[in-house]
């Protein structure tokens, strides 16, 4: 009897997520705007929300414990919040501390506030919250009793699930996602020993990437605009060439705010079926398509997947300065010839 391989299932044509606008008048606005705008919901976290900046986002740290809190690891979330906010021109902000680690919450507030104030930035409110119970907070102490909350059906959180935009329980479900799936993989790993392909390891000439990467940037474009996964064949010849930088660069040419959504369906397809040893490159693409998309927790999960297997990854070093100083995908257009450079190669490319 012989086995039928396995591949991954071919994605249905993913909604675009809406940039919804939500608008907050309470602490429980507050409490399930988090992992409406998160794609997650947060956990031994400090999230900022950002208001009046020419374009407003929103960031999350983990929240150290109280014993791991000296004046560096304070520096650090300064810098990383307050230094964000202000680069950004942000007028205001919303804290929420998601912990019930309370001593930790008051003393990077007790620097985090002070710091946004300097900075000329308002903090509107400050809230800790521990999954059952919240309370106002201030540089300084406490300025409100506890009271119940239960966020599960807010309208802002049953929206973002409705527009696929809420997936995950917890930012740690959010990384298994990107974990290899056996049955996916091993038809993947038949494929690329059956074609030699690791036998045949050594010096790549400039004709061989320039025609590997017009077949890379062509196998992309068609798996995006018919919403496909190529099969075991194609992705044991991609992921192979993609340990190559110029032909993951073919690849990473293609991706723009267009078709971004539709670029994350396909390479976390492709990371998911991805020997671990060629996962590095399937990850870094899957992280820059979400950071176009607009899923910067999810471009987070991809980098610490990419380095993982390469953790000198340059494409991750430059993702990550994107992230940290929280620069607006819109900036990036994409599209530059990865060519240049590289000499013609006058035979007939292989594209099939």
């Amino acid at each position: 009897m012989t086995a039928t391989p396995q591949t991954p299932p071919t994605p249905p044509t993913p909604p675009t997520p809406p940039r919804a606008s939500l608008t907050a008048r309470c602490p429980e606005d507050l409490l399930a705007m988090a992992p409406a705008v998160l794609g997650f919901w947060p956990e031994e976290s400090v999230v900022m929300m950002t208001f009046g900046a020419p374009r407003p986002f929103h960031a999350r740290l983990e929240l150290p414990p109280a014993d791991h809190v000296d004046p560096c690891v304070l520096l650090e979330v300064e810098e990383r919040l307050a230094g964000t906010a202000q680069l950004h021109g942000a007028q205001a902000v919303v804290l929420v501390y998601f912990t019930a680690d309370t001593a930790a919450a008051q003393t990077v507030h007790d620097a985090l506030g002070p710091a946004l104030g300097s900075r000329g930035v308002e903090v509107v409110t400050a809230l800790v919250a521990d999954g059952s119970h919240y309370a106002a907070v201030a540089p300084g102490g406490w300025l409100g009793p506890w009271s119940s909350y239960d966020v599960e059906a807010h309208a802002f959180v049953v929206q973002a699930i409705v527009d696929g935009r809420l997936q995950h329980r917890s930012r740690d479900d959010m990384v298994d996602s990107l974990e290899a799936v056996p049955a996916w993989v091993e038809p993947v790993r038949d494929a690329l020993l059956a074609s030699g392909l690791p036998d045949r390891a050594g010096p790549v000439d400039g004709r061989t990437v320039r025609r590997e990467g017009t077949w890379t940037e062509a196998l992309v474009r068609r798996a995006v605009a018919g919403d496909t996964v190529p099969g075991p064949a194609e992705l044991a010849r991609l992921l192979w060439w993609l340990q190559v930088t110029r032909v993951r660069d073919a690849a990473w040419s293609v991706i723009d705010r267009a078709s971004a959504v539709h670029h994350v369906r396909l390479w976390t397809a492709v990371l998911r079926s991805a020997p671990e040893q060629l996962a590095a490159s399937p990850a870094i693409l899957l992280g820059w398509s979400a950071w176009q998309a607009g899923d910067g927790a999810q471009a987070w999960a991809a980098i610490d997947r990419c380095r993982r297997v390469d953790p000198g990854n340059r494409l991750a070093e430059l993702l990550d300065r994107l992230l940290d100083q929280a620069v607006p995908p819109d900036l990036w257009e994409g599209h530059f010839d990865w060519t240049l450079g590289l000499p013609v190669d006058t035979s007939r490319a292989d594209l099939g």
